[in-house]
């Protein structure tokens, strides 16, 4: 009892559990933004928030520790299964919920070069269509350029939000300003409204305080912040 007393009190474990409830629901919210088709059986939906859960609570620890965490792989691992288990007759569905599983996992091995820029691209598009594509996909057996339009902003806010967990410390503050203005034009152009103005306000301001928030809390204030931000882009 005294152990899970202090395992809650954990600091750490309260930002890893706030970054992947804000993760998760902005994957939900995202994935919930054109016509939700047939209802998901619980058995899926379990198996979707098993996924989910574990996959942000794994790139927490990797990006956490800058890619040297033993913890993360294992519960990215963890995701990937339930990621096969929720559409077991559905090979296509379960590879693309493998691709950010592996791409995590590789992302630890140094001598592949992942943690840069390149890697950046990479991990954005995955999380940020990962989830949302596999919940439209299951509900209405098909996928829409109308969709996929609507989660580009979505992509680019992890663009903004990680990019500098992928760049080595001290690295140039230009390179994050690059996936800031990123972003900007994106929202402008694909989302363009009052939210989205104000959507680019909170980027920035998230941008600045990257700069100047100690480590330790920076990456919940990404997740905290994107969610946010998210959820005025898709409004």
């Amino acid at each position: 009892m005294t152990y899970l007393t202090a395992l809650v009190r954990n600091r750490t474990v309260q930002q890893l559990v706030l970054f992947t409830i804000c993760q998760n629901l902005l994957w939900w919210l995202a994935g919930a933004t054109t016509s939700t088709g047939h209802a998901l059986t619980w058995i899926v939906k379990l198996c979707l928030v098993g996924y989910g859960a574990l996959l942000a609570a794994g790139y927490f620890l990797i990006l956490r520790h800058r890619f040297s965490s033993s913890l993360g792989p294992l519960l990215v691992v963890g995701a990937a299964t339930f990621g096969i288990l929720a559409a077991p007759n559905n090979h296509l569905v379960q590879l693309f919920a493998l691709l950010l599983c592996i791409f995590l996992v590789l992302t630890t091995i140094p001598q592949l070069g992942l943690q840069s820029g390149y890697g950046l691209v990479v991990f954005s598009c995955l999380a940020g269509v990962g989830v949302p594509v596999i919940l439209f996909f299951l509900r209405n057996h098909y996928l829409s350029s109308q969709f996929l339009l609507t989660l580009v902003p979505i992509v680019a806010s992890y663009f903004a939000f990680f990019a500098a967990y992928y760049f080595p410390e001290p690295h140039d503050w230009r390179l994050t300003l690059i996936a800031l203005i990123g972003f900007a034009l994106v929202t402008l152009i694909l989302a363009f409204s009052w939210q989205s103005l104000i959507a680019i306000v909170l980027t920035g301001i998230h941008w600045w305080l990257q700069r100047h928030l100690k480590g330790p809390y920076r990456l919940v204030l990404s997740g905290s912040l994107q969610l946010i931000v998210g959820y005025l882009i898709i409004q």
